[in-house]
């Protein structure tokens, strides 16, 4: 039997904050409300500064640092910040683009509102050379070293998913009517020095 070693892990985190979906929904219809609605997919503007989320700004920010840390990163030289905060609602047959955020370190999203057959997060194996020579995989619902997708198809309203912001990821189309919402976020990094800037 062959020794193995695991090396350079992709880590998604999950948290449940059921108790802050009916505030933060509510703050949010302000914002959706003030949209033009076009389409599949309405997006807010950033929420960030509104002090009605500070509490779900600073829980962010603070497992932000934590999730960093735990992965290795000195933060000593470094403040985080919440660079972008929007409101997306998904209609049923919708979804988003697949995408990473760039200039940032963690990015994810809140549940707000879930459609059992909505859109629902997508996250992509960021081994971009192991894609160029991929071969055939079995059909399995475990998680192996050759899936190339994981599907969290089973989030709910107060699910929080945390990644690092190089993983590709995107809110898969809904395969019926109905309409899910999430709050989408990016956490950035500036160097202390700045501060005095």
């Amino acid at each position: 039997m062959l020794s193995s070693f695991e090396y350079f892990p992709t880590i998604i985190y999950r948290d449940e904050r059921p108790e802050w979906v009916e505030n933060c929904l509510t703050v949010s219809n302000k914002y959706f409300e003030s949209q033009q609605h076009q389409g599949l997919i309405c997006q807010t503007d950033h929420m960030g500064n509104d002090p009605d989320l500070k509490f779900l700004c600073d829980y962010l920010i603070n497992s932000a640092y934590n999730v960093l840390g735990q992965q290795g990163y000195n933060l000593s030289q470094y403040d985080l910040y919440l660079s972008g905060l929007w409101g997306q609602e998904i209609k049923g047959y919708g979804g988003t683009n697949v995408h990473v955020h760039k200039n940032s370190q963690i990015s994810g999203w809140y549940f707000l509102q879930v459609n059992e057959k909505g859109a629902y997060p997508i996250f992509y194996d960021p081994r971009t050379n192991k894609q160029m020579i991929e071969l055939g995989v079995i059909t399995t619902s475990s998680v192996l070293n050759s899936t190339s997708s994981v599907h969290f198809n089973n989030v709910l309203p107060g699910t929080i998913l945390f990644s690092n912001s190089w993983m590709q990821h995107q809110l898969g189309g809904g395969l019926e009517d109905g309409i899910s919402k999430t709050i989408h976020f990016i956490i950035s990094h500036r160097d202390k020095l700045c501060n005095i800037c």
